[in-house]
């Protein structure tokens, strides 16, 4: 068996070959512009938003074969990238008859759906918990304020 002290470690964690493939990927993902990006807060996987969409539209709960479960994939990608109006070109394309309601219910669940995403997107910027953590500092500020009020010499608090 060989000794602690004549053991002399190689630093090459890789070799030239595995190192030189994996070169591109390691500087493309260090690039500038891309760290940029995932500064203000907008990297939420948009693998986690497709799944929560299959699973809406199949859940776990219920037990479905992998056919239901790949129909229900092509639907949440479907509206993951068209929107709630894609259920109307589907319908369509059926058959069926489509009226005013059906078209605005989509256009409805469309605009919701945009707008909830911009207020998470807001409250997750930089400046949004920068204001958080100010507005959290100055109220307590005013409760060591009022403490400072009900505390002190010549206060008698047994009236």
């Amino acid at each position: 068996m060989g000794k602690l002290e004549s053991y002399v470690h190689s630093y090459d964690a890789f070799s030239s070959e595995v190192l030189e493939a994996i070169r591109p990927v390691y500087n493309d993902l260090s690039a500038e512009a891309l760290l940029q990006r995932c500064v203000g807060g907008f990297n939420q996987n948009n693998n986690e938003s497709y799944n929560q969409l299959i699973w809406k539209i199949t859940p776990k709960t219920v037990p479905s074969g992998s056919t239901i479960v790949n129909i229900a994939a092509k639907i949440a990608a479907s509206v993951f990238n068209e929107g709630s109006s894609i259920h109307l070109t589907m319908l369509y394309s059926i058959g069926s008859k489509l009226g005013h309601n059906a078209h605005e219910y989509c256009r409805q669940m469309d605009e919701n759906r945009i707008t909830i995403a911009e207020h998470r997107a807001q409250l997750a910027t930089r400046e949004a918990r920068i204001l958080r953590r100010q507005q959290k500092s100055e109220n307590l500020d005013i409760l060591e304020d009022m403490e400072d009020l009900f505390y002190g010499p010549g206060i008698d608090d047994t009236v």
